[in-house]
């Protein structure tokens, strides 16, 4: 039982990064060994009883949380009316050439929106295709900032269908590929949670396959079909190769104008032929580092407190007996 109380408390202190409590269902899913509810239950409603956990409603806290609840509570409310704009958005992406499959990402995914948050994709295509199809559709965002909308339509991740295996395996990177929202491309999807199985090193009882519901937007246009056969062939893998070394030598000089550490630029910025992120800042490793604090933090009293339990625990077996 200590070593889930443990997990738990891990779990809680990576969502905490976000000032986000979860519910007793979120800390079984997202908990890092395999467990069964009413084992999750009970080691919580342990915590809570020593002192390491803070119960507001139904959401578990590692610190105070009434303004926590109320705050998380407004933001699924918010995510819930974005959803459909959201559902929206993704079925337009999806009819641009060489799109294979939209994804709701981000903070929107796990229904954690606030008023300033942009609406996410995560974008597979064709193989060979990515570079055009990113252009097409940027060249579209592009027209979304003449009517303010240009947050609707944030895409900064894509894949192609040849190169869905995740290059980073890590706890942040296991969440985020679990956590989005199939919207169109179930096909698709379904190779890129198979692709990477290795997240449920990270998330034994979540299975993100779940998501793939019989639902999922299939609508093919003749406008996509028309611009597809027009980019086909040999001249289409010459023009996506050629618009992917412009892109990269773009990046490059706007990495540098805008201050960044160019020695992050491979970390921060990919442009392969089957990957396209444009993620500045080195957002994963903050997160991670962020984390590994908060661990740190937590391990000497928790440490303790374990230790206490575990000697009640073994006396109270002890007078049993």
């Amino acid at each position: 039982m200590n070593q889930l109380k443990h997990e738990i408390v891990k779990t809680i202190l990576y969502f905490d990064i976000f000032s986000f409590p979860l519910k007793a269902e979120e800390i079984f899913q997202f908990c890092q060994i395999p467990t069964q509810r009413p084992t999750i239950q009970k080691a919580l409603e342990g915590l809570v009883a020593e002192g390491q956990l803070q119960l507001t409603g139904d959401y578990y806290a590692v610190r105070e949380s009434p303004r926590l609840a109320m705050l998380r509570q407004k933001k699924f409310q918010l995510s819930t009316e974005l959803m459909l704009k959201a559902h929206r958005n993704a079925a337009l992406i999806s009819q641009f050439p060489f799109v294979r499959g939209v994804a709701i990402s981000g903070s929107l995914s796990k229904y954690a929106a606030d008023e300033a948050a942009d609406i996410d994709f995560f974008i597979i295509t064709a193989a060979d295709r990515l570079w055009i199809c990113r252009s097409f559709l940027h060249m579209f965002k592009k027209l979304t900032f003449l009517v303010g909308r240009q947050h609707d339509f944030c895409m900064n991740y894509f894949l192609d269908q040849e190169e869905l295996e995740l290059k980073d395996k890590n706890l942040y990177t296991a969440f985020e590929s679990i956590s989005i929202i199939p919207v169109y491309g179930k096909a698709c999807f379904r190779t890129f949670f198979t692709k990477n199985k290795w997240a449920a090193k990270f998330f034994p009882n979540t299975d993100p396959q779940e998501k793939l519901t019989t639902d999922l937007q299939e609508r093919v246009g003749w406008v996509k079909q028309v611009l597809e056969f027009l980019f086909g062939g040999r001249w289409g893998r010459r023009i996506n190769q050629r618009i992917r070394r412009s892109t990269v030598s773009w990046w490059r000089e706007k990495f540098r104008r805008q201050g960044y550490q160019m020695d992050q630029f491979e970390k921060d910025l990919r442009a392969t032929n089957g990957e396209s992120k444009y993620h500045p800042n080195d957002y994963q490793h903050r997160i991670l580092q962020a984390y590994q604090e908060r661990l740190e933090r937590f391990s000497s009293t928790t440490s303790e407190v374990f230790k206490t339990s575990e000697v009640v625990e073994t006396k109270k077996a002890t007078e049993k007996s």
